[in-house]
């Protein structure tokens, strides 16, 4: 049994990797500002704290009563339409990893499995996109956890931490949770509300890109894969950087048909604008995983579809 503290862990990927981590029989303990998170997603098992990583005496509190062995740092702010508008609040995200950084070194735990994105590569130069691909992200969300990665990188060099970077793809899915989010950024949550009547109608952003159908391409990983892979990072004893997709990219509109084919409900939608910061085309290579986790996705865009359709 190892004890693990988990940052962000009132929120969707976080809750549900607790209650991974906990059926394991790992003792957790949870921090969340619930800014967007949950208190009653967290599985009651669990230690819960509510406050934030920018908070250093807060941090240091938590530090002083419990002996961690590893750290999963899920918390952040994350939608990046919103870090081109906000840039001094993702800068927190920043803040918040440095000052988990330090007690990491002043109590002595030594392994952080980071949440980190695939927003760090910015427009594909080729794909399947593997880790050696340029970073050049095109929103601040993308900047600041490229940036936390290279801090990262920076103490696992200067004091010894295990410091394993997760580059998600598209999250998608429910893990059972039953999850609503109560400010849908992303397109699930969003077609959801369509569906649901909540919201009148989905915005597809841009149709002329350099796609098959003009609309923007997709990697999208189905959450219960994607903790299976955390998971899975407890056991690495060096610093990595890995991919988690699929490798299978999928439009807007392709997205848009299988809802309606799964649900058997048309989805009202029109065209918008093109977003600043939204790449064309983004398909993820996870041979890395494969290798050194032994991870490969197990489900696919429609079990994910059919996960959230069934609690509507």
């Amino acid at each position: 049994m190892v004890k693990i503290l988990v940052t962000g862990g009132a929120g969707f990927i976080g809750s549900i990797v607790v209650k991974k981590l906990l059926e394991e029989g790992h003792d957790v303990i949870v921090i969340d500002n619930l800014s967007k998170g949950k208190k009653e997603l967290v599985d009651k098992r669990a230690k819960f704290f509510e406050g934030d990583l920018v908070d250093r005496v807060f941090l240091e509190n938590i530090f002083l009563e419990n002996k961690f062995e590893a750290v999963m740092h899920f918390a952040a702010y994350k939608a990046a339409e919103e870090s081109m508008k906000k840039p001094e609040k993702y800068s927190d995200n920043i803040v918040g990893l440095i000052n988990l950084l330090n007690c990491m070194v002043k109590f002595e735990v030594k392994k952080i499995i980071y949440s980190s994105s695939a927003a760090v590569y910015g427009e594909p130069k080729y794909a399947p996109v593997d880790e050696k691909h340029p970073t050049e992200p095109l929103n601040y969300y993308g900047f600041t956890k490229l940036e936390g990665e290279r801090i990262i990188s920076w103490y696992s060099k200067l004091k010894g931490l295990v410091g394993i970077s997760l580059r998600y793809f598209n999250v998608v899915g429910d893990g059972g949770l039953g999850y609503v989010d109560p400010e849908a950024k992303n397109i699930f949550p969003i077609i959801k509300e369509v569906l649901e009547g909540k919201r009148e109608k989905l915005v597809i952003f841009g149709r002329d890109y350099e796609t098959r159908d003009g609309t923007c391409i997709r990697d999208y990983i189905d959450v219960d894969d994607l903790v299976e892979a955390h998971i899975s990072a407890l056991k690495l004893e060096k610093s990595e950087t890995i991919n988690l997709g699929t490798g299978k990219g999928v439009s807007v509109l392709e997205l848009v048909r299988t809802f309606e084919e799964v649900s058997g409900k048309k989805i009202n939608w029109e065209f918008g604008e093109r977003r600043r910061g939204d790449p064309a085309q983004l398909v993820a290579s996870y041979e890395k995983a494969k290798e050194l986790l032994g991870w490969e996705p197990k489900r696919g865009l429609r079990e994910s579809v059919k996960g959230l359709i069934n609690i509507l």
